[in-house]
């Protein structure tokens, strides 16, 4: 279902990503919230599958400082992962050099976990606030799409306008109450 379809989500749920959005903080994980509860509406109360945090890259990795966020949902018959997700505030959709680094983490997470997943694909969701960048794992040849964010360069301008219109760049998911 299409996030333009916002009257789809539960009021709740919707009113959750609302006081997200407007909290105007320095308070990196604010979207931890909406999105653990998203994930648990999408998967059910069914017992199947479990949203568990993950722990962050060690203190002395450079990637501790940009460590937001990072949930796996997991089959509880395997105890593998069918679906990551990494959280971090909208600022790092603002931005190439963070978008860059987003993107980098998550294929470094693919390869720590894709040889893990049941399943034929281990599909990943970059959440940069309520911009959203899809991946898809195949766990036999260990391709990961979309293909590599590019780094950003000095040397070119970066449009974010033309970005958003790049195959598997971030898009922006409008999660709103509409009056009824």
């Amino acid at each position: 279902m299409p996030f333009q379809q916002d009257n789809a989500w539960p009021a709740g749920l919707l009113t959750i990503f609302d006081h997200a959005r407007a909290k105007h903080t320095a308070f990196e994980n604010r979207y931890y919230g909406p999105y653990d509860k998203l994930l648990n509406y999408c998967f059910g109360d069914t017992f199947k599958f479990y949203i568990a945090p993950q722990s962050p890259p060690r203190d002395d990795s450079r990637d501790a400082v940009d460590f937001i966020v990072f949930l796996v949902v997991f089959d509880v018959a395997t105890d593998r992962p069918v679906l990551m997700a990494e959280v971090k505030d909208h600022s790092w959709a603002q931005k190439a050099e963070l978008r860059y680094r987003a993107d980098k983490q998550m294929r470094d997470k693919y390869a720590l976990m894709l040889d893990e997943c049941p399943l034929p694909r281990l599909w990943g969701l970059s959440l940069l606030g309520t911009s959203m960048r899809v991946y898809c794992g195949d766990t036999t040849s260990f391709d990961v799409t979309p293909p590599l964010f590019r780094a950003p360069s000095r040397r070119r301008a970066f449009s974010r306008q033309t970005s958003s219109q790049e195959s598997g760049s971030w898009t922006s998911c409008r999660m709103r109450v509409s009056p009824r």
